[in-house]
């Protein structure tokens, strides 16, 4: 029996923060359910005009693409998916009553929307008080930034993270695509179990709010505390050097080597058949060395730029030095490290077909979580929540899918 069995979730989520908070509870086994409208679908499903084959499988759209893009598939696994229309009498009839029927909330749209929707945490509370809502703004739920629109890029760049992240004289970088939204999820997840904990011991639910802004701004703690700024260096720090990615055989292919300390440095030079550079008074100190950073990564890029960078980073590893080489989405799916981990699940997806999606980096000898299914195509449960989640006659079943409050197509120009 999986931990969070019988539990179940309410997603009115979209993109990536909210449906991972969603997915790290269906791994442990809640029912969860993405809540869609029939004219605004998550926007990881891609639902455009002309949308791009590099988001398919074969490079081919279909006939549904948005139940075949790859960006709403690799994080909607064990989920199942309702389509429907809140602002219809029957769709806000449904999701009100199949919130009843759940344990938790969760909710990544702009503050208010849960309140303008009859789905306030203060409404719902005054008939299900065991209920958890989870709301996850980007910069809380009040303040003078409460209203602001935000996207990965822009929560990482207001956190503070970027001006952090650049190459001396260059403009601030965000770190990768939307990196702060699985943060949220998890931080959202991690929310939501201690509040069933609660919940468990007191009989009573609560509200959460999760500002995505401020869970980010853990990263720069020390930076906060000190109330410093820190002058961005690409790819050097300032407590050791070398410190950065170097060139190795190929086109555009890299190694990342750090030396944490005078020790690693000697092992380093050693390695690389020049063990007079760790007596070089230019690189003897780590003192030295910050001060003749640019030879010193000159050195380095010359010694490493003819090599394989896994063959040299395996090499370097097995000589007591921090090395990886700099790999590919292509490289990780093929990775022997990965596929020894068990990371990947082969799962059948009704119009996506057979692949490989990666797993949770959450291992455990007694709680287990696993991924037991593909993403839901869209719509895909919209009878199964009204007959056996609220278990309604069929005569209101087929009036309420009768109505258009519900769809498994999305409306043209979606």
């Amino acid at each position: 029996m999986l931990p969070l069995e019988g539990v179940r979730v309410v997603e009115l989520t979209t993109a990536w923060a909210g449906p991972m908070a969603g997915r790290i509870l269906a791994w442990y086994g809640a029912e969860a359910f993405h809540i869609e409208s029939p004219t605004r679908t998550n926007t990881w499903r891609s639902n455009r005009d002309k949308p791009s084959p590099l988001a398919f499988p074969d490079h081919d759209p279909g006939d549904r693409p948005w139940d075949r893009v790859f960006t709403f598939n690799s994080q909607n696994v064990n989920k199942r998916s309702l389509v429907v229309d809140l602002k219809h009498p029957h769709g806000a009839s449904v999701m009100r009553r199949l919130v009843d029927a759940s344990d938790v909330l969760i909710c990544n749209f702009r503050p208010g929307l849960l309140e303008r929707l009859g789905l306030g945490y203060a409404q719902l509370a005054k008939t299900h008080p065991e209920l958890i809502v989870v709301e996850m703004p980007a910069f809380g739920l009040d303040g003078p930034h409460a209203d602001y629109a935000a996207l990965g890029p822009t929560m990482e760049m207001a956190a503070g993270m970027s001006a952090m992240v650049a190459y001396p004289g260059g403009q601030p970088t965000v770190t990768g695509p939307s990196y702060l939204d699985p943060i949220g999820g998890f931080n959202a997840a991690a929310a939501i179990l201690t509040a069933l904990r609660h919940r468990e011991r007191t009989g009573r639910g609560q509200h959460i709010e999760l500002a995505q802004v401020e869970a980010a701004m853990q990263f720069i703690g020390p930076e906060l505390i000190a109330g410093t700024d820190v002058a961005p260096e690409g790819n050097h720090v300032a407590d050791m050097a070398p410190h950065n990615a170097y060139p190795t055989r190929g086109e555009d292919e890299w190694i990342a080597i750090a030396a944490e300390d005078d020790a690693a440095w000697s092992r380093l030079a050693g390695l690389m058949g020049q063990d007079e550079l760790a007596r070089d008074p230019r690189f003897a100190t780590l003192s030295a060395r910050k001060a003749n950073e640019a030879a010193l990564d000159a050195l380095l890029a010359e010694w490493t730029a003819e090599q394989d960078k896994a063959e040299l980073a395996a090499r370097l590893q097995e000589g007591g030095v921090a090395a990886a080489a700099v790999e590919t989405a292509p490289e990780q799916a093929a990775s022997e490290y990965l596929a020894a981990r068990g990371f990947f699940d082969e799962l059948v997806h009704a119009e996506a077909g057979r692949h490989r999606h990666p797993g949770l980096p959450l291992h455990s000898t007694v709680a287990q979580g696993s991924q037991r299914s593909a993403s839901p195509c869209y719509g895909e449960a919209n009878g199964y929540v009204l007959r056996e989640v609220l278990g309604l006659p069929e005569e209101e079943v087929e009036e309420i899918l009768a109505s258009g409050a519900m769809a498994d197509v999305p409306a043209p120009g979606t």
